[in-house]
Formats: C-alpha cells, structure tokens, sequence
C-alpha cells in the first residue's frame, strides 16, 4: 500500500534529511489539516442537532456566520494545545521511513 503523500518531494526525505524551515512547514501544514478537521468535525456535530425555528437558521445568518468562525478559532486553539495529536501523528507517519 503506497504511503500517505509518497511522491511530494519534503515527504520524500527522512526527517533527519530535512532541513529545519522543512520541519517547520511540514508541522505548520499537519497543524492546519487537524485543524480543518476538526472544524468540519464540529460543522457536522452541529447539523445533527435538531433546529428550534425560532431563530434566522440559514446558511447566511449573521448567528451561523459567528458560529462557523468560532468553531473554527476553537479548532486552532485545539491544535496549537495538541489536544488530539493528530498533527503529530500525520507529521510523523510522513517523516519516517
């Protein structure tokens, strides 16, 4: 079974092969993927809660608009705490050989 990211040339070196703004980049970017996935994470916990009427619900109400980018500074904070570890994880499955 091919490796995740096999043929992008950073994930092509061992970690000791990279050079340290590589590291950096490689972390930034495994960050910013737990990130994302923990926001749509919380994007779909939210669509399964019942909706009450008494509210403006759509997509473009002022309260969905708050609520999307407080999820999404809540997933942040998540990943800059390493609360999930996933980053870590994805950074180290495409670092070792």
């Amino acid at each position: 079974m091919p490796r995740i990211g096999s043929n992008v040339p950073v994930v092509n070196k061992t970690s000791s092969e990279l050079t340290p703004q590589e590291k950096a980049r490689l972390k930034k970017a495994c960050k910013e993927f737990e990130s994302i996935l923990i926001s749509y994470m919380f994007k779909s916990m939210r669509d399964t809660v019942q909706k009450s009427g008494l509210l403006d619900e759509s997509e473009t109400s002022p309260e969905n608009m708050f609520r999307s980018m407080f999820d999404a500074e809540v997933a942040k904070e998540m990943c800059m705490k390493n609360n999930l570890g996933l980053a870590e994880l994805l950074y180290r499955q495409l670092t070792e050989k």
